[in-house]
């Protein structure tokens, strides 16, 4: 059973009485583009005192197409008086957090920042690794360090972060990155000295931290760990979204699905379908888990930044701050329900509200005009594949007894070429094992290229097969390319690239019965959105013919407050002349 006491949508309580509140009315268009006037009274300043960058993991283009211009809040005030930036995509192959968050942070492909995965093949030790891990790093959670778990920090990212790079420009520049997941703080912070924070998932303990970041988590946020378990138990997710009198006319406009249908997963005993709680049985070490399936997470990430934002004076003062926000529960959600689902739209109208409620603390604490803000995504999404036929698209689930069929076939065919070697399964595609690959007596170049050989010759029999590289062949791709070569070869670092890349076919998801998934070069994994805020936003522009990416986002924001890197960029600077 559920427990039945009210919850708040995302628990503010009373730091945020507006949360929930009227449409947010903010300042007008002209007072938001103002130089960076400060505070009343206050001298002008040549830098904004805070830079806010902001990812929606899993945001499409087409949500905020549908539901922005129903938006009051945060995200409603971005479309409306900020610079939205049409046709941005990503211009990689393994669409997913690890990666969205490192370009969207350094300006670097993937080939060149190292995480090429959430998790990635590591040649040198033959083994799979997560993005973030680092057996030299412990967890800090409210009660001190734990050696035993966590091991996360930025090691495996090759090149400086933005917030790295402000810090090295701006003495005493403060950095604050927050979000649920772990590898998209740290992906957005890097190296850079500050306070990071992410989602205890596995022992529901609050946000944790790295010794990557200091020895003890900030005293706020050790407070705000004490409070949020009574909260998180009698959380109960309802319908919040700004229906009106006609639900039913507003779901047609927002294109928003029923809220039960097939293909999606359910959530734990709740079903499919309004409202969900939390089992009354749960332990408080598994309520963490559970809250990170609802929108909980969003809104406690929220409540930490508008604290930080306090605690830690960000934008205070004439030093330029970074403030990193990742929301995740958007990605989360949609996994198991579709972007098109009620439960999505009801997310993203949460996440609106929040938003504004931290805007307009901004426009309080540091000052309209003194803040400047860019919000994009780490990838997109296949919609249900339900969803996708039911609107005249083609898109399919290959059954977990298929895919099964196609790697026997697979290994039986390098048998059949007197390839000694086994196929495992890699996070881009297959590795290849074996004793005599390992001694040297079965030369590894030609067991990769007749490994790929085999695997393109089964497309006939699985046409959902769509590419095949070996390493030779992945690497040797020029990094200019177009299409899916172009992809692949921005995708892959040398020494983190699978034996063979494999590349499923559009619409298809391999083993999936229930819900959806993205990490494909396909054009719904790389579409996102990309909009500024903020004095001289007007000024951001697209050369004819460039397509912008979350590359072009490092680039602009340095560009945007004055600092000249001297680093290099695979993306560009949006921003035009004065």
């Amino acid at each position: 059973m559920m427990n039945t006491a009210p919850g708040l949508a995302i628990a503010l309580s009373a730091v945020v009485p507006l949360f929930h509140g009227a449409p947010q009315t903010g300042s007008s268009p002209t007072a938001d583009q103002k130089l960076f006037q400060g505070t009343p009274g206050a001298a002008p300043t040549k830098r904004p005192a805070l830079v806010v960058l902001l990812s929606v993991d899993q945001l499409i283009p087409e949500q905020l197409e549908r539901l922005g211009p129903d938006m009051q809040g945060g995200i409603g005030r971005l479309l409306k008086r900020g610079v939205s930036i049409p046709g941005a995509e990503l211009p990689y192959a393994r669409t997913e957090t690890g990666p969205g968050h490192a370009t969207l942070s350094t300006g670097r492909y993937p080939r060149n920042h190292g995480v090429v995965g959430n998790t990635y093949f590591d040649r040198g030790t033959r083994e799979e690794r997560y993005c973030v891990e680092d057996a030299d790093a412990a967890e800090i959670h409210s009660r001190g360090v734990s050696q035993g778990r966590g091991h996360r920090s930025p090691k495996n990212l090759l090149v400086p972060t933005f917030a790295e790079l402000v810090q090295r420009a701006v003495p005493g520049a403060q950095v604050c990155s927050i979000s649920s997941k772990d590898r998209a703080a740290i992906g957005m912070a890097g190296r850079a000295q500050g306070v990071v924070l992410w989602w205890d998932r596995s022992k529901g303990t609050g946000f944790i931290s790295s010794t990557a970041y200091g020895d003890v988590l900030p005293e706020f946020v050790r407070d705000w760990n004490a409070g949020w378990r009574p909260r998180g138990r009698t959380f109960v997710w309802t319908e919040t979204s700004p229906v009106g009198a006609n639900p039913a006319g507003a779901y047609a406009r927002w294109r928003t699905a029923a809220d039960e249908r097939e293909g999606e997963r359910p959530l734990g005993p709740f079903g499919v379908t309004f409202p969900y709680g939390v089992p009354e049985k749960i332990t408080d070490e598994s309520l963490g888990g559970y809250l990170f399936g609802m929108p909980a997470p969003d809104g406690y990430a929220i409540e930490l930044a508008l604290r930080a934002v306090d605690a830690l004076e960000l934008g205070a003062d004439a030093t330029t701050d970074v403030l990193c926000l990742s929301f995740s529960a958007v990605d989360v959600v949609g996994h198991a329900n579709g972007p098109y689902s009620r439960e999505v739209t009801d997310v993203l109208f949460r996440l609106d509200r929040g938003l504004g409620a931290l805007f307009a603390q901004l426009d309080d604490r540091v000052g309209k005009g003194r803040w400047v803000a860019a919000l994009s995504s780490d990838h997109g999404v296949l919609p249900l594949p339900e969803h996708v036929r039911a609107t005249d698209g083609d898109a399919r689930r290959i059954p977990r007894k298929e895919v099964s069929a196609m790697r026997a076939a697979f290994a039986k065919a390098l048998k059949g070429r007197g390839i000694q070697a086994s196929v495992r399964n890699s996070p881009g595609g297959f590795s290849l094992d074996g004793s005599k690959l390992a001694e040297g007596s079965e030369d590894p170049v030609d067991a990769r290229a007749a490994a790929s050989e085999a695997l393109r010759e089964l497309k006939g029999e699985y046409p959902w097969i769509h590419a095949v590289y070996s390493l030779e062949e992945a690497l040797a791709l020029d990094v200019d390319a177009v299409g899916l070569d172009g992809y692949i070869a921005r995708s892959l670092h040398h020494d983190r690239a699978d034996d063979i890349t494999f590349v499923t076919a559009p619409g298809v998801l391999l083993g999936y019965t229930k819900g959806t998934t993205h990490g494909s070069p396909h054009d719904y994994d790389r579409r996102i959105p990309l909009l500024f805020f903020g004095p001289g936003a007007e000024r951001m522009t697209v050369p004819p013919g460039y397509v912008p990416g979350s590359q072009d986002v490092a680039p602009t924001l340095l560009d945007w407050i004055g600092i000249d890197a001297g680093v290099p960029f695979d993306g560009a600077s949006l921003l035009g002349p004065e």
